[in-house]
């Protein structure tokens, strides 16, 4: 008797079209406080971070210094939260395009498309670039793909 494979592609599928409807809305959907009275140059020089690591830094210094439990709370939930939501991915991206089940294409692709989000969040005002963004996104990306090829069987 030949046992006939289940394609759960579709369901893989449509898991990763509903994730990017959560992430778009996280990314892009809140609405923010920001003073929009300011020249459009300013705010962007003011939600822009170049620096690998500032921003890091910065969190961990509150986390490790601060007594107000509401920063701390926020950068808690920053921190880990950029690297977290970014694993289901990392995870899904190689599963459903064996292209991606390379490395280095895995981690060019995923750079690219981080990379892009963060310049639409910046120039549409709906966000930060933030260099920490990028690398702790990817960073969870990165774990999402460890843990797919650590589950694959061999």
């Amino acid at each position: 008797m030949v046992k006939s494979k289940v394609n759960t592609t579709p369901f893989w599928r449509f898991l990763f079209l509903l994730y990017c409807a959560v992430m778009l809305w996280l990314l892009f959907g809140r609405s923010d406080s920001r003073n929009l009275d300011l020249p459009y140059k300013v705010i962007l020089r003011q939600n822009t971070n170049l620096v690998p690591f500032y921003t890091v830094k910065n969190y961990l210094r509150v986390l490790e210094h601060s007594a107000d439990r509401y920063m701390r709370a926020h950068c808690f939930l920053n921190l880990s939260g950029n690297v977290v939501l970014f694993i289901p991915a990392g995870w899904l991206l190689p599963r459903l395009w064996v292209w991606l089940q390379n490395f280095f294409r895995f981690f060019a692709f995923c750079a690219g498309v981080i990379f892009l989000v963060e310049i639409l969040q910046l120039f549409t005002l709906l966000g930060r670039f933030d260099i920490d963004d990028l690398i702790l996104n990817l960073l969870g990306m990165i774990l999402g793909f460890i843990l797919f090829h650590m589950g694959r069987p061999r």
